[in-house]
């Protein structure tokens, strides 16, 4: 008998542990949980702190609900209605939010890491501080969206409605972002070091202070951009549409602008040693107080500097 009973508290031993294990690796099915899993959704619902773990929410109705906190790694929100609701510090690794609708949706300092945001809508939304580190956002779109100093290290962000977004102090490291909308953003002191930039449109957007050097930026285009200060060397903006932009005080060295439009063009105080402009049409560009060193203009090498 005694042995029996040792036999069952080890069992029970045993369970408890597994339970404990289980709650940890899937999260606790609450009863609130269980209740937007049986209505595929809970538009306004409190559900702060929730575990929704590898849960099946496809074309869900999150409406306004506050999943703030929630633990939703590898969820399913595939087409999911996520207008207006909040997931401020929430925790979505790997989710599935492929054409999901996002507008003005607030994922302030979430975890985005690996999650699918293909062909996604979220217009206005709020990612500040937020971590999108391998996120895939091909297609999305976000223009008027803010995401300031998120964090979008070898992220996808091919053919990306970023319009007006808020793009300050982000990080897009080494990231192609090919094709992809940036007109009228604000991409002040953001790094795009080594990006791939191929067909971007970044006019009107604000880049001061930005870091873009080893950028490529073949047939970009730039008009209007504000890149005072910006830091380019060795950038490649071959082609590239840069009518009416501002350089003032602006890093070029070693920077490639052949064939460029470089019409209307402020380069004063612009440092543009070694980079080559041949080529480039200068229609009324401003050269006033320019380092010109080994620069190779459209009518030879310019050594004034040097």
């Amino acid at each position: 008998m005694r042995r029996f009973k040792k036999i069952i508290q080890i069992v029970l031993a045993i369970l408890v542990i597994l339970g404990a294990v289980a709650v940890w690796l899937f999260g606790y099915d609450e009863p609130r949980v269980r209740l937007a899993r049986a209505d595929n959704g809970c538009p306004g619902c409190d559900l702060r702190e929730a575990s929704m773990w590898w849960i099946k929410l496809i074309e869900a109705d999150f409406k306004g609900a506050d999943m703030s906190g929630a633990t939703m790694w590898w969820t399913d929100l595939q087409r999911a209605d996520l207008r207006q609701a909040k997931f401020v510090g929430a925790n979505l690794w790997w989710s599935d939010l492929r054409g999901a609708r996002l507008a003005e949706a607030d994922l302030s300092g979430a975890e985005l890491g690996r999650a699918d945001l293909r062909g996604t809508k979220g217009p206005g939304m709020l990612l500040k501080i937020a971590s999108l580190t391998g996120t895939n956002l091909t297609g999305g779109r976000f223009p008027g969206a803010s995401l300031w100093r998120a964090n979008l290290l070898q992220a996808i962000v091919q053919d990306v409605d970023l319009s007006g977004t808020d793009l300050t102090e982000a990080n897009f490291h080494a990231v192609n972002l090919s094709g992809s909308n940036f007109a009228g953003a604000t991409i002040v002191r953001a790094s795009l070091t080594e990006t791939n930039m191929i067909g971007v449109n970044l006019s009107g957007a604000d880049l001061t202070g930005a870091n873009l050097s080893e950028a490529k930026l073949h047939d970009a285009d730039m008009r209007g951009a504000n890149m005072r200060k910006a830091n380019l060397p060795t950038a490649d903006m071959t082609r590239a549409n840069l009518a009416g932009a501002n350089f003032e005080g602006a890093n070029l060295t070693w920077s490639t602008m052949v064939d460029a439009n470089l019409s209307g063009v402020n380069f004063s105080k612009a440092d543009l040693g070694s980079a080559d402009l041949s080529g480039a049409d200068l229609t009324g560009a401003i050269l006033t107080g320019a380092r010109l060193c080994k620069t190779k203009m459209p009518t030879g090498m310019d050594n004034s500097d040097c």
